[in-house]
């Protein structure tokens, strides 16, 4: 029963991996790093009006809720095919959602999770090499 356990959650694991992968969390993070150092250069310049400043960080405040609505659009896209996933688990007759995510809830989970997600990206760095 263990096995089976360890190995459906390795799968939903690596999906989501594959998942977080190709989701453009990285560009988002750069536009929110860009848009704060953005807004602290506003702050120290004294060659800027104020009335100007309020301006450039209004509008750069506007920006960086945008982008974290995007950051939480995709974590909860992720959460929810994660959910999902887990869902699935009706289709084995000895697996319920519920013992999946207590599994989880363990250290065993954790590093579980972190040896999917770690073997995910050696394979996908193993394949570029190859590839070329």
């Amino acid at each position: 029963m263990k096995i089976v356990i360890i190995s459906y959650l390795y799968a939903v694991f690596f999906i989501l991996a594959i998942l977080v992968d190709r989701l453009p969390f990285l560009a988002i993070i750069n536009n929110i790093s860009q848009l704060s150092k953005g807004s602290v250069q506003t702050i120290k310049s004294d060659t800027i009006e104020d009335s100007k400043k309020q301006e450039i960080l209004l509008n750069n405040s506007f920006g960086l809720f945008k982008q974290s609505l995007r950051m939480t659009g995709l974590i909860l896209i992720i959460s929810a095919c994660g959910f999902l996933l887990l869902l699935l688990s009706v289709v084995f007759k000895h697996l319920s959602y519920l013992v999946l995510l207590d599994y989880m809830a363990t250290t065993y989970g954790l590093i579980l999770a972190i040896i999917s997600f770690f073997s995910y990206f050696l394979l996908k760095r193993w394949y570029v090499k190859t590839r070329l």
